[in-house]
């Protein structure tokens, strides 16, 4: 559409006659500029796709372009015409009204077992399959265990190089047949008018929520679209989300072919106390005496070892030994994590990227003495080195693979040498499977003060286990929790009932939904923010007011208004996965 001296992509989301809204025209404060045949494409996005963008926009509080933009990727906006018309000659499928989410929880292989049959169903009843996965590195595997049978009319969708992502696109859209469209989030907005069937796996990763702006979980905007098109929604983990699980279990019309398996019987797991592990010396051991047997016992067996650790660098945390003051980022005032980089220590702060000097002052009492505390995975592989000298040690985490490139070498690597990586959460993106796994610490996650924390560390370890196909460690200073109990059980009953009736009783999500604004600029009071919202009995968390509102409450037409015309200086996150 023609703004100002250049053309610009826009979405026609209604349109009046101007006839009947003659005496509205003649008092409007702008003038009206005709539009041209030549500035409207042949180019229409499905009805359907866009009520499910308009719910979105609501549920999140952002405009309806803003929440298409991050849909929509940019190589299928920059040849608009080309890459959306092509779908337009194909008759659009009406589907029947939809059942309620079919609920797939099992492991990987049973799991994909159960969608090979779903997208044969599909293409039986001439519909396509958007296979939704978090990462791309799931887009290959899922390739792999999907397209037998059906590799001719298989689509993998990722956003790497721009000639051979815009010509998937648009064989997926000429395709005449059916097909199975295996895509990350970027894929979502593929305008076949046949698609019958959406599968989310890994559906309780973190992956699908976005880290910039707009904050939006990529599942919410499905759901909408499951409802507003009438197509089937599938969603399947070995360990699905406490929302999701809650929603089968409380629906009143639960579908009855959901697979809901509450063991997981993955690798056998072990529990070790590591809370009175000492050396003679009476220093403390990160390496117990069990954790040092099952990785020699694996090495011995000329079996690869994975050690997790839940924190980048040397040290997590640095306190002050005479006053207990937690060393704060200088720049931001988030705690800062002892690196070693160049043969130096440096305090590295994992929230602004800002390097200091790790020679300095408590800032609060001027002290010299910081202790530093946690353990991280430089301190995990510098152990590993010590006790093992002969071994090959490999590091997979954020500051030793900060490209995809680079994670999959060291993975490459470790694979073909054997011998210990240590690895964060990063690592389960890239490894396939794994002989021997131990978990050196996890510890830290305990101490963070947030109600997603135990379902987190629940999924971390069964994820681990999932992965591991002969036996895993869990060493642990917190013994005594009872979530890792469940987790190295895979007992999944207990652990969701357990974390259901605490969160109802706290009237936590899935009961509430949390709406977070937080104060970005240091000429805006947290309080005077909060002023603004006192209808809704705001909280101060720092520099960021709480809402909590009932679920069903949401969206609230009044607190949408007000939220937004709060300016760029405040970052504005519903439903988040975190409100610290």
């Amino acid at each position: 559409m023609p703004l100002r001296s250049v053309k610009t992509l826009g979405v026609v989301l209604s349109s009046r006659s101007a006839k009947t809204e003659k005496s509205t025209l003649r008092q409007a404060s702008y003038t009206l500029k005709k539009i041209s045949r030549n500035d409207i494409l042949d180019a229409t996005l499905d009805p359907r796709l866009l009520d499910a963008v308009e719910e979105t926009s609501k549920f999140y509080a952002v405009s309806t372009g803003v929440i298409l933009s991050a849909l929509m990727p940019k190589i299928v906006l920059e040849d608009a015409l080309e890459m959306i018309s092509n779908s337009q000659t194909r008759r659009r499928v009406k589907f029947k009204s939809p059942r309620e989410p079919l609920m797939l929880q099992m492991e990987t292989a049973e799991r994909f077992g159960q969608y090979r049959l779903l997208v044969r169903q599909a293409f039986a009843k001439k519909g396509s399959v958007i296979f939704l996965v978090p990462t791309e590195m799931d887009v290959e595997r899922a390739y792999e265990e999907l397209s037998r049978g059906v590799v001719e009319f298989t689509y993998c969708f990722t956003l790497g190089k721009k000639e051979e992502t815009q010509g998937v696109w648009k064989r997926a859209l000429l395709e005449k047949h059916p097909i199975l469209f295996i895509t990350t989030p970027a894929g979502l907005m593929l305008p076949r008018p046949d698609i019958r069937t959406v599968i989310i796996d890994r559906e309780n990763s973190r992956a699908y929520r976005t880290l910039a702006r707009p904050y939006i979980n990529f599942k919410k905007f499905v759901e909408f679209w499951h409802r507003a098109a009438n197509i089937d929604l599938v969603m399947g983990d070995a360990v699905l989300s406490i929302e999701s699980l809650w929603r089968e279990r409380s629906s009143m019309h639960r579908e009855e072919n959901s697979l809901i398996r509450w063991r997981l019987t993955a690798a056998p797991a072990l529990l070790t106390d590591a809370s009175s592990k000492q050396s003679d010396d009476g220093r403390f051991v990160i390496f117990s005496k069990e954790l040092e047997s099952f990785i020699r016992r694996a090495l011995e067996e000329e079996e690869k070892v994975f050690l997790f650790g839940a924190r980048k660098g040397l040290y997590p945390t640095t306190l002050c030994g005479d006053c207990g003051f937690v060393l704060p980022c200088a720049n931001c005032g988030a705690p800062v994590v002892l690196h070693k980089r160049s043969g130096q220590n440096v305090y590295v702060c994992h929230a602004c990227g800002e390097v200091s000097d790790s020679k300095t002052l408590c800032p609060h009492c001027k002290s010299w003495k910081l202790v530093p505390l946690g353990i991280g995975t430089q301190e995990i592989a510098r152990q590993a080195k010590l006790h093992f000298p002969e071994e090959s040690i490999h590091i997979l985490d954020k500051d030793h693979a900060s490209t995809k490139a680079k994670a999959k070498n060291i993975a490459k690597k470790w694979n073909e040498e054997g011998g210990i990586l240590v690895g964060t959460e990063l690592a389960f993106f890239y490894l396939d499977a794994l002989p021997y796994s131990a978990i050196v610490s996890l510890d830290a996650l305990f101490s963070i003060p947030d109600f997603t924390i135990n379902e987190r560390i629940f999924y971390l370890v069964s994820h681990l286990r999932e992965l591991t196909e002969k036996e895993t460690l869990i060493q642990s200073r917190n013994i005594g929790k009872q979530v890792l109990a469940w987790a190295a059980s895979g007992n999944i009953i207990d652990f969701y009932q357990n974390e259901i009736r605490e969160r109802e009783e706290l009237l936590y999500p899935p009961f509430s939904i949390f709406i977070k604004i937080e104060v970005s600029s240091k000429q805006y009071e947290v309080r005077e923010i909060q002023e603004q919202f006192q209808k809704w009995n705001p909280d101060i968390l720092k520099n960021s007011i709480i809402i909590r509102l009932p679920r069903e409450k949401w969206p609230d037409d009044e607190l949408r208004e007000k939220l937004s015309l709060l300016g760029a200086q405040f970052t504005v996150k519903v439903d988040p996965e975190t409100i610290l």
